[in-house]
Formats: structure tokens, sequence, C-alpha cells
């Protein structure tokens, strides 16, 4: 029977990813697909938090395609074959049902967040079809031990440190044996169902269906003024009475596109017959003259596909010898492209505990046990944090200027977090940056703040006095403007940007202070913000 120290279920990018570092560092590993690439996934945008991690794993495990990947000038150079979209920011827009959209002056019904300066720079939209059947094809180059059309028939904790993966494919059976093993499967929960870990759903008011896929032929979806970047590159949200939808653009003309829908509007859509995904998206699409022109002409790549629930959230991330990524940990919803970030965040920080417990080419599993305990509080401590938040965008999502205003919790801290790092990549906490806190969680402060905001809108949007809330609306969003005030290098909450936000290095050079530098010494490193 084969020995590995790490077996990892599922060759999604963090999976591969997380085998190739680990196969870095000398550890025997193998990776277990139960499908075959090139296969259609979702979890496709990409964000400055995301490029940062790609680029630390580049450099501290000498693979020069994960810095190709965390950039689209960079990826239109070494490799272009690999499909993808150009995303400059964030785009919202606020829909009324049988209206078609009309920007203001004030663009009142409008949202734009520029997260990069060019398009040399820029974030992308992942075609992961293409990028994990792109890393894939790395890893076994480099010697990764991957098998795909793998079934994992059972798996056996036989002692400590020792796991037995009884597996198939086709007629084909074999068995193998691993110190570590390290669960990507996603929504399959190999190790949830294996270990009987339970669910902490109850611990979220989300609760959300989506219907997705990818189309091609879609039109422009409304003429508007000039932003910071053109709007449609970007990771576009549409704010509607049932949900959101996003459309992601690809440069091949596809999109990907999904909407999320809430339960009240599932239940209304299924008491008229609307249940099948086609006839969801034509119904709720319908109902939104902008959007319906827009989509007119377009196809689907592939079948619509529904998930009656996205949410999942497992009672614990980690074991003493066992790890989820933390998109088979949870997933509460695709708002803000958290997702690959929050991904690569988790596999730096499986390897920097499993390389640390390597010691002459045995792991260490006391360390591994340690490291992954410090793993599983740190992601728990974050699917809090983003519930509070978006719990509070949810709540705010019919009345554009309070979902505004919560936007910009996500947008100043990780605009923060971005900058801190890209001007101190060694980290100033005394840990590697890794660990630091995604969304603020584990910071007291930010957790408190995204809670009192979460039970603010919960007030305000019971409120049934139109004078009052409408006093209290202006309250919030003032209020807001006054929280964040200590860490918004970006300048947002600025009437005078007319919710228009580019990435404006002359504020953040005035804004040093919040830093902990001075004018100088920032606009002396403005090149680690360039790129």
């Amino acid at each position: 029977m084969q020995h590995y120290h790490v077996a990892i279920v599922g060759s999604g990018f963090a999976g591969t990813i997380l085998a190739r570092v680990l196969n870095q560092v000398g550890l025997r590993v193998i990776l277990l697909e139960r499908h075959r690439h090139p296969r259609f996934a979702i979890g496709e945008s990409s964000t400055p938090l995301a490029a940062i991690a790609m680029e630390r794993l580049a450099r501290r495990y000498g693979l020069a395609d994960l810095g190709w990947l965390a950039a689209y000038g960079r990826w239109m150079e070494h490799i272009p074959h690999v499909r993808r979209g150009l995303k400059r920011g964030f785009t919202f827009y606020q829909h009324r049902r049988g209206e078609l959209f009309q920007d203001t002056p004030e663009h009142d019904g409008r949202l734009l967040v520029a997260a990069s300066p060019s398009d040399e720079v820029a974030d992308t939209h992942w075609l992961r079809e293409d990028v994990d059947a792109f890393l894939v094809q790395r890893a076994t180059d480099e010697g990764v031990d991957y098998r795909d059309q793998v079934d994992v028939d059972r798996v056996h904790h036989a002692a400590p440190n020792d796991w037995v993966l009884e597996c198939r494919r086709g007629e084909s059976r074999y068995a193998l044996r691993a110190d570590v093993l390290i669960d990507g499967s996603g929504a399959g929960g190999l190790l949830a169902t294996t270990l009987s870990i339970g669910s902490r759903l109850e611990c979220t008011t989300l609760d959300t269906g989506v219907v997705y896929a990818h189309v091609e032929g879609a039109g422009p979806f409304a003429d508007v003024s000039a932003g910071p970047y053109p709007d449609e590159k970007a990771a576009v949200h549409h704010l509607l009475r049932e949900g959101w939808m996003y459309v992601l653009p690809f440069d091949h003309a596809v999109a990907s596109v999904g909407i999320l829908l809430r339960r009240d509007a599932l239940e209304h859509l299924a008491a008229s017959g609307v249940t099948s995904p086609e006839a969801v998206w034509e119904t709720v699409v319908g109902r939104y003259p902008s959007l319906a022109r827009q989509f007119a002409s377009a196809s689907a790549v592939q079948p619509l596909r529904g998930e009656s629930r996205v949410q999942r959230w497992r009672a614990n991330a980690a074991g003493p010898d066992y790890a989820m990524l933390p998109h088979t940990y949870a997933f509460l919803d695709p708002m803000f492209s958290m997702g690959i970030a929050w991904s690569l965040r988790g596999v730096e920080r499986l390897a920097l505990v499993l390389e640390g417990a390597l010691r002459d080419g045995t792991l260490d599993g006391s360390a591994i046990a340690s490291g992954f305990e410090r793993y599983a509080g740190t992601l728990d401590a974050e699917v809090q944090q983003m519930a509070r938040l978006l719990e509070g965008a949810y709540l705010a999502m019919d009345d554009f200027a309070l979902f505004t205003a919560q936007s910009f919790l996500y947008f100043v801290t990780v605009t923060y977090r971005e900058v801190e790092e890209r001007l101190f990549p060694e980290g100033r906490e005394g840990s590697a940056p890794a660990w630091g806190g995604f969304l603020g969680a584990g910071n007291a402060a930010w957790e408190n703040l995204l809670e009192e905001s979460r039970q603010r809108l919960g007030r305000l949007s019971g409120g049934r006095d139109e004078a009052a809330t409408e006093r209290a609306r202006r309250v919030f969003v003032e209020w807001i403007a006054r929280a964040i005030r200590e860490h918004n290098v970006a300048g947002l909450a600025d009437p005078a940007r007319r919710n228009l936000y580019p990435v404006d290095f002359d504020v953040l050079v005035e804004r040093a202070g919040l830093l902990g530098m001075t004018g100088d010494e920032l606009r002396a490193k403005l090149h680690l913000l360039r790129g």
C-alpha cells in the first residue's frame, strides 16, 4: 500500500496549489479528483488580496506561474491561452421592477469601486475550466501524484496520523495511506460525512438559492457616464427585489451569470409553478427591462443549473491530522468576490503548518495538531465576520444608500489590508501575513463594528414610520462614514465622488498617517502599489 505524507481530495485551484507547494518542500503528496479536467466550475472573480497571496506563494515556493495569474498584464504576456476576463473593480446597480435602469447625475443607483489603477495590474475573472486544468498540468509536470476519475469509497482513520483511503477508478480498486488528509471536495464534504461533522448553519440568517450558467451573446447593460473604469469590466452586481444577480465577463464574449434568490422569493416563485432553473431565470430577468434587454439574445453555453441553498458551514474545519480547505468548510454568498482570496489564505496557512512540521522526512504530529487548531479557529472567526457583513448587506439591499454604506465596511477593511501587505510584505504583526484575519476577523474593533452595523440595519429594516426611518437612514450613513475613518485610506464615503471611486494615490498619501507613516515615507513606496 502506497504511503503519503498528505492526501488531498479535490483538484480545484486551492487543492492543486496546495499539492504543488507541499511537493516543492519535499512532502509526498497525492491529489485525488473525482472528475476529469477540463470541467465546469464557478468561483471565478479574483481580488487584490488574492493577487497578493498568489505572489507570496510564487516567491516562497518558486512557482512563477502563480505570479502570472496574479495580474491581468502578466497573464496576457505569459499564458494568454488560459482564458480569463479583465476585472477592474466592483460595479453595483439598483433595479426597480418594471423600470429601465437610468443613471442620475448623483449616481444614486450606481456604485463603482476600482480595485486597480490600470489594466496591466488589474484583477481577473478566472475561467475555472482553463485555470484549474492549467494548474493540474503544472502539478503533474512537477511530479505531484495526480489521479483523476477516482471515487473515494471509504475513509478509515486507523490511528492518529494514519488515514486509509479506499479508492476506485472504473473497475480498478486500491487503497493508500496518508499521515494527513486535506478535504478540498467542496459541497461534497468528504470529511464531514466520514467523521459525522455537523453543521453551523443555524448561526446565520443567510438562506438563498441560486440559478447560474455561462452565457454567450449578452449585450451591453446600459449607457452610463464615464466612471473610473468601464462599468462592465468588473464584478457586476445587480440588486433586485428577489436578491441579486452577478455578471462576470470573460474576454472571449462569454459571461458567468447567476441570480441569488432569497428564500421568500424562491417560495413565491414555486407557488406560481416557477421551479426549473430556466423558468426562474426567465421570470426574474423578465421583471427588469434593462436586464431583459441585455440578455434577450443570450444563450447558455451549457444548461442552467440551480441549487436550492448555497450556504454551508461545517461545525469544525480541522482536527489533529485533518483539515478542510476554506470552501469545503464554509460558503455563504458570492457577493464581494471574497472566495478566491479566502481560499488562497487557507492554502498559505496549511502550507506553512505542514512545511513547519517536516522533520527529517517525517511529519511531527504535535506540530500539525497545534497548527491545525489555529487554522480552524481562524477560519471560524472569519466565517462569523463574513456572516456579519453579508447579513447586513442583505438587510440593506432594498435601499441603495444603506447598501452602499454597508459595502464600505468591506472595501475599507480589505483596502487597508491590501495596502499594508503591499507596503510591508513580511508583515508587521509578529506573524506571517497569511495569518492576518480575513475581513478584520480577530480584531475586536472590526468585529464589533460589523456586528453593530448588522444590528442597526436590522432595526432599520423593521421601521414603519417613514419620517423616522428617513432620519435613521441618514444617521446610519453618517455613522458608517465616521466609523470607517481610522482605516479609510481609499477615500470612500466622500459625497463629492458621487459613488464613483477610482484608485487615488494622492488620497492615500494624504492619509499616510492611518498607516503609521508620513506622506514622504509612503510616497517613496508607491511603486509597490502600482505594480
